[in-house]
């Protein structure tokens, strides 16, 4: 960004596929913890970015964290996802979410693949201490599981060998 400033660039729109720091949104229960969300949206703006471009924000909040001057553009993701799978030669496809929180997501997503209504899978992880549990049937099934974004990729894991333990043909994460 300061480069292209540098250089008299008349406007510089920064594309971001992955915004950093966006689980941090929002203060958690403990007082005084940092909004680093917030910051990043403030030093792409001191640098001098004029408009973002990102794909599936964490959370819609993130957008307001820029001014009124920087628009945020939040991209869905799930319509090139969904491409890539039509071309897959699904068999019995099941969408699961690797947690209850993006269970919306993971409807969006089969309603996307626009799959027979004869076929209604959908299936959720839940994790309960260390303990995860899978609600609904895959057996037979391609799973993919759809999430909004990985750091560890342990939730991912553990959703995959718990849908292949259940029976699944084949699993995408």
């Amino acid at each position: 960004i300061s480069t292209a400033k540098r250089a008299s660039a008349a406007s510089v729109t920064a594309i971001v596929p992955y915004y950093p720091y966006a689980r941090q949104s929002h203060q958690s229960d403990r007082a005084r913890m940092p909004i680093a969300g917030a910051d990043v949206a403030r030093l792409m703006e001191a640098m001098g970015v004029d408009r973002v471009l990102s794909v599936d924000l964490h959370c819609p909040q993130i957008q307001g964290f820029f001014g009124p001057r920087t628009p945020v553009d939040n991209l869905d993701g799930a319509p090139a996802a969904v491409d890539y799978f039509h071309a897959k030669d699904l068999m019995n496809p099941a969408v699961v979410s690797p947690d209850a929180a993006g269970v919306a997501r993971a409807k969006l997503f089969m309603e996307g693949l626009k799959v027979s209504s004869d076929v209604p899978h959908r299936a959720v992880c839940t994790k309960i201490g260390d303990h995860v549990t899978l609600v609904g049937d895959v057996d037979g099934c391609d799973v993919i599981i759809v999430d909004d974004l990985i750091d560890s990729g342990t939730t991912l894991t553990e959703a995959a060998d718990l849908c292949h333990s259940r029976g699944a043909r084949r699993v995408f994460g």
